[in-house]
């Protein structure tokens, strides 16, 4: 009996058993977005969060945008996606305030921002992707301004996150900037980062591409 016993332990084991009634939780557009352990020296920004709450938000203080975007999302919703998660930091408040209607939109201590989108399958996220489609200003003209700016571009898999994905740096008077669009799984991933160490701007985009594995 001990012998089996001790068999059963093993074998459960491997299988990576959970006690009854507990299931793993679903991963979300939010528990993969810039969590804070992403954004060390940053705080998180008030104009985070889910895609209603971004909304709602913008409904609030800037109706053209919110217009805008919400038409944007549904749009995204009827080819596909199911949820999105914003999440933004900034090193002061001031940089925070950038992506606001009062803000300048310029971060002067440093900020990252990124958009999570979750779809019904891989091959929706992969086709959207390719689609090059903007959501809350993210999209294909970020890329060209680096490229208009004698930037950096690297695309595929020397870019470290799969071969749907393309990374851009390059500096504009003094100021650095860091974007990664790409796809893994069934999400679509878009973050920048403004006037950040490059080692932190990549890292914070590595750790949001390993939650989606």
């Amino acid at each position: 009996m001990a012998r089996f016993l001790g068999c059963l332990v093993v074998v459960l084991t491997v299988m990576g058993c959970q006690p009854a009634g507990q299931h793993p939780k679903p991963i979300t557009a939010q528990s993969i977005a810039l969590q804070p352990g992403d954004a060390s020296g940053l705080q998180g920004c008030d104009a985070g969060g889910d895609m209603q709450t971004v909304l709602r938000k913008e409904k609030a203080t800037d109706q053209i945008e919110y217009d805008h975007n919400a038409t944007e999302w549904e749009q995204w919703k009827v080819q596909g996606a199911t949820e999105a998660y914003f999440a933004v930091y900034g090193r002061t408040a001031a940089d925070c305030d950038a992506l606001s209607p009062v803000g300048t939109g310029a971060p002067h201590g440093g900020l990252m921002a990124g958009l999570v989108v979750k779809f019904k399958d891989q091959a929706i996220a992969a086709r959207t992707y390719r689609g090059a489609s903007t959501l809350l200003g993210f999209g294909p003209k970020d890329i060209a301004f680096i490229k208009l700016v004698g930037g950096s571009i690297t695309t595929g898999s020397d870019t470290g996150l799969g071969p749907q994905s393309v990374i851009g740096t390059g500096s504009v008077v003094g100021t650095t900037y860091y974007f990664a669009f790409w796809q893994n799984k069934m999400f679509d991933s878009y973050f920048i980062a403004y006037d950040l160490p490059p080692a932190q701007a990549e890292g914070a985009a590595r750790n949001v591409n390993q939650r989606m594995s």
